[in-house]
């Protein structure tokens, strides 16, 4: 699909939907904490990209359009999403995919342990920092894609990524000096 317009008729909408629903998804479940939250937040992104197709001005790439589509369609339902609980793994990362079989039981359980208090770390961080942390850590954007994205300055997402990292950072501190070599 090329890069610089939009898709006028349905089938060529069906098959950019089917290129970034996933890629949608994975974004709004990290940013709204559930599965059933995320899939209606996918549906009403396309939504409003097949209703504002025609402001698509082509100066910047269909992902980084639909990605802020997708960013704010979350911020205007923010208020009446679910809440997850903070002992849920609520697909943001890191996730815990089992054991490794060469490691111990001892092993696994602390990565299932760090993991878990890095998930709530993350879910405790202001929404203005978590928001670009997930966004920079586990969607791997750079920067500009992320101050585009939240429409914010690159300085600005750098500084709210750098506070975010620092905050997690301190919470796996305080594991340390609480229990020590254990980990």
């Amino acid at each position: 699909m090329a890069d610089r317009a939009l898709p006028v008729d349905g089938d060529e909408f069906r098959r950019l939907f089917e290129e970034h629903k996933d890629t949608v998804f994975r974004v709004l479940y990290r940013l709204a904490g559930n599965r059933h939250d995320a899939e209606d937040l996918v549906q009403d992104t396309f939504v409003r990209l097949w209703r504002k197709r025609e402001q698509f001005r082509g100066d910047g790439s269909v992902e980084g359009y639909l990605r802020r589509i997708a960013y704010r369609t979350f911020l205007n339902a923010r208020a009446r999403l679910s809440r997850p609980r903070a002992h849920e793994n609520n697909g943001r990362e890191p996730v815990d995919h089992g054991p490794d079989p060469s490691e111990s039981a001892s092993r696994a359980e602390l990565r299932s342990f760090l993991l878990a208090h890095v998930r709530r770390a993350v879910e405790e961080l202001p929404d203005s920092w978590r928001e670009p942390f997930v966004l920079f850590r586990y969607e791997g954007m750079k920067l500009k894609e992320i101050a585009d994205t939240l429409g914010i300055t690159p300085k600005a997402a750098e500084i709210r990524v750098a506070r975010a990292l620092e905050r997690v950072s301190g919470r796996l501190r305080e594991l340390k000096a609480k229990y020590g070599e254990a980990l």
